[in-house]
C-alpha cells in the first residue's frame, strides 16, 4: 500500500481519482469533458454506472442522465446541473451501500461514458472511462449495527 505522493515513491500516477469514503456518505466529482486534442466539448449524451468490484455486484446504473440535469433520489442517486464541459455531479449516500458490512472494505468503481462533438471532425465520438475507485470502509461499532 502506498502512502504518501505516489509519484515520489516511484509509483504510477493513476488515471482516476482513488478515493476513501463511509458508507451512506455523499461523493462529489468534478467532472471536465474534452475531445482528442484537450479542447473542452458540451457532452450530448452521458452514462453512469457504479459496481462493487470486490463483489461484482451493480449498486447503481447503468443510468442515463437528463441533459436539463436532475436532483437525486433512492431510485437514481445522481445530482447534477444541465450538461457542461466543466460540472460537478453529486452521488447520494444512498448509491454508496456495503454489500456485506461485516467484511471491513470494498472497492466501487465509478464508470462513465459520453458522447459529445468533436472540435476538429465536427463529428460525435464516444468516450468510455473509470472515472473513480472508492474504497468503501465499514464502521466498526459494539453493537455490529451500522450508524
Amino acid at each position: 500500500m502506498v502512502i504518501g505522493n505516489r509519484y515520489l515513491q516511484g509509483t504510477p500516477i493513476l488515471p482516476y481519482a482513488n478515493v476513501k469514503a463511509y458508507p451512506g456518505t455523499d461523493l462529489f466529482m468534478d467532472l471536465q469533458f474534452v475531445d482528442h486534442t484537450n479542447t473542452s466539448v458540451v457532452p450530448t449524451s452521458i452514462s453512469i454506472e457504479i459496481d462493487d468490484i470486490t463483489n461484482s455486484v451493480v449498486m447503481a446504473g447503468p443510468t442515463t442522465l437528463a441533459p436539463a440535469g436532475a436532483v437525486g433520489s433512492a431510485n437514481t442517486p445522481f445530482t447534477y446541473g444541465a450538461f457542461a464541459s466543466a460540472m460537478a455531479l453529486q452521488v447520494l449516500g444512498s448509491a454508496w451501500q456495503m454489500t456485506f458490512p461485516y467484511i471491513g472494505s470494498q472497492l466501487c468503481q465509478v464508470g462513465m461514458s459520453f458522447t459529445a462533438i468533436d472540435s476538429v471532425t465536427n463529428q460525435p465520438f464516444t468516450s468510455n472511462s473509470v472515472i473513480a475507485v472508492v474504497e468503501l470502509v465499514a464502521l466498526a461499532t459494539v453493537s455490529g449495527l451500522p450508524y
